[in-house]
């Protein structure tokens, strides 16, 4: 049995705390400045901790852009999932999956900053930052096969198109929110949205 030490449980805590503070920081900064433009002491005096402390729990500017695309990547994923767990229809989940996502997008400091960051990435973080999208088609492809099996999706048309054109859908909206007023009215957005989701879906309804 490895030897008790006191305070090491505290000092890990302290860590995980410093860590996601510098995050959370590095979120702020990455929301009004390019990759190119944000500078490492800039991440340090936002979140009031030292270069060393970026050094030691992220290592580069690259590193900790990364780590807060990995974090936006897995928020969204997680959202998806929780969707996914609660076993509605393929339409059903659809509905709720535009509006939760929304959500997040318009209230997460963290998925902003990679919203935001994304375009301005180095090249091999900038592809990871775009599959998502394809990866956000290809989960709503699944849907709506999913619901033409359980039959609560009716329309003919091929779920690669549906799945298409519901994720242009979405990205514009985001895109436009984006620029409006920082996402704040993508829920409401895609709230308006849903009524020409529910024709694409269910065109006799």
């Amino acid at each position: 049995m490895a030897p008790h030490v006191d305070g090491a449980g505290t000092k890990q805590q302290r860590g995980i705390e410093t860590r996601m503070a510098l995050l959370e920081a590095s979120g702020r900064v990455f929301s009004r400045l390019t990759y190119d433009q944000a500078k490492l002491k800039d991440i340090s005096d936002e979140a009031n901790a030292s270069q060393g402390s970026i050094y030691f729990h992220f290592g580069n500017k690259y590193d900790i852009a990364e780590a807060v695309l990995n974090v936006q990547q897995e928020r969204m994923a997680t959202t998806l999932e929780a969707e996914l767990s609660l076993g509605r229809t393929g339409y059903d989940t659809i509905l709720h999956m535009l509006v939760k996502l929304a959500t997040l997008m318009a209230t997460d400091p963290l998925v902003q900053a990679g919203l935001q960051l994304v375009d301005s990435l180095p090249e091999e973080l900038r592809d990871r930052g775009h599959d998502s999208y394809v990866r956000w088609q290809e989960r709503t492809q699944m849907l709506v096969e999913q619901g033409v099996r359980d039959g609560s999706i009716t329309s003919t048309e091929t779920p690669e198109l549906l799945a298409e054109i519901i994720t242009a859908l979405y990205v514009g909206g985001q895109m436009m929110s984006g620029m409006a007023d920082r996402w704040t009215s993508l829920p409401a957005r895609m709230e308006r949205s849903l009524p020409f989701v529910r024709m694409l879906l269910r065109p006799e309804s």
